[in-house]
């Protein structure tokens, strides 16, 4: 009776395969269906299960190896051109001449900015190409923040204001700034008394400080 069982059951876990495979060649050759790429999913099952390659099989691998896209530079921006090929499916090389972002990218305030001081040159000069930029800016944020949100999160800016004249001069240009971004703004900005200021921020400088406007941007 022992062995019968194992018989059964190990016809019930093939018979389930078969039948799981057979579905699925009987899926792939109906009109109209389409098969996955086989040859990305290998790839990807080849690179999940394998080792990293040491820095001396990279360097072999871009001298003689054929590559669809080379990015030159491994900041920010090299890197995440290099991810979104990688992403389409082409074959990428990225080469960096010191380490990957130590050079402008670790000095950077990592901002994904619309464009405050853009704003401001538009309303002042009544430029319609730096409203335009305010605009393709604010896009490409919202943009960023929701295909990478593992990355990219809405940042709070905090603008401490030291004259009573400020404080509708800059509401009224942050505020502005909320209206433009539409249905892609992060967060709405507020206004901050000075104690309140001074709770969040007590290395202020505290003389004659009116209060703060915090508004939100990218950051990653």
């Amino acid at each position: 009776m022992h062995r019968v069982g194992q018989t059964v059951r190990r016809l019930a876990k093939y018979g389930i395969v078969l039948g799981g495979g057979t579905c699925i060649l009987a899926w792939a050759t109906m009109p109209g269906s389409s098969v996955p790429n086989v040859s990305a999913m290998e790839d990807q099952l080849k690179y999940a299960w394998s080792p990293l390659p040491t820095r001396q099989n990279m360097i072999d691998s871009l001298k003689k190896d054929e590559f669809d896209v080379l990015v030159i530079g491994g900041g920010a921006t090299g890197c995440g051109v290099a991810l979104d090929a990688v992403s389409r499916g082409l074959k990428t090389g990225l080469v960096e001449k010191f380490d990957f972002s130590s050079g402008t990218s670790s000095r950077s305030t990592k901002l994904i900015h619309g464009g405050v001081r853009y704003l401001q040159k538009a309303v002042f000069n009544l430029d319609i190409e730096q409203y335009r930029m305010v605009k393709e800016a604010l896009a490409e944020r919202a943009n960023l923040i929701q295909i990478a949100p593992h990355l990219a999160y809405p940042f709070p800016i905090m603008l401490p204001i030291y004259k009573f004249w400020q404080v509708p001069y800059f509401w009224a240009g942050i505020k502005t700034y909320d209206v433009i971004a539409g249905k892609q703004l992060l967060k709405p900005s507020y206004y901050l008394s000075k104690r309140k200021a001074l709770e969040l921020f007590p290395m202020l400088k505290k003389e004659k400080l009116v209060g703060a406007l915090v508004y939100y941007d990218g950051h990653f």
